[in-house]
């Protein structure tokens, strides 16, 4: 993945469109970013990402299903991607930056909503 400089901010990942659409396909790769959206900060213990996902996407019936998601596809994909570390031992996801994720979140939110 390159990084390109960004005026706002250097580490920003430079991600093409085709592949923030597939970023943001899936509703828990959506909800993650929105728990660091909603609550201002940039790390989180997959604990409280996985309760929040859980009582935001409909699809999710149990704290334990977002756990197993979140571990094995969706929080690797965002990492590959340099939206997020994930470290293993400590369970600790740090959200390293997703404004261009976070942009196009916001218009696919105003779309949705007028659906």
């Amino acid at each position: 993945m390159n990084v390109s400089p960004n005026a706002d901010d250097p580490l920003t990942p430079d991600l093409s469109l085709s592949i923030a659409c597939k970023l943001l396909a899936k509703p828990t790769r959506r909800a993650t970013i929105r728990y660091f959206m909603a609550t201002e900060t940039t790390t989180a213990e997959l604990t409280e990402l996985a309760a929040y996902i859980h009582e935001t996407v409909e699809t999710v019936s149990r704290p334990k299903q977002a756990r197993i998601t979140l571990v094995h596809i969706h929080l690797p994909k965002l990492a590959e991607h340099e939206i997020i570390d994930y470290d293993e031992r400590s369970e600790i996801i740090r959200y390293r930056d997703g404004k261009r994720l976070e942009h196009l979140l916001e218009i696919i939110d105003s779309y949705t909503a007028t659906n």
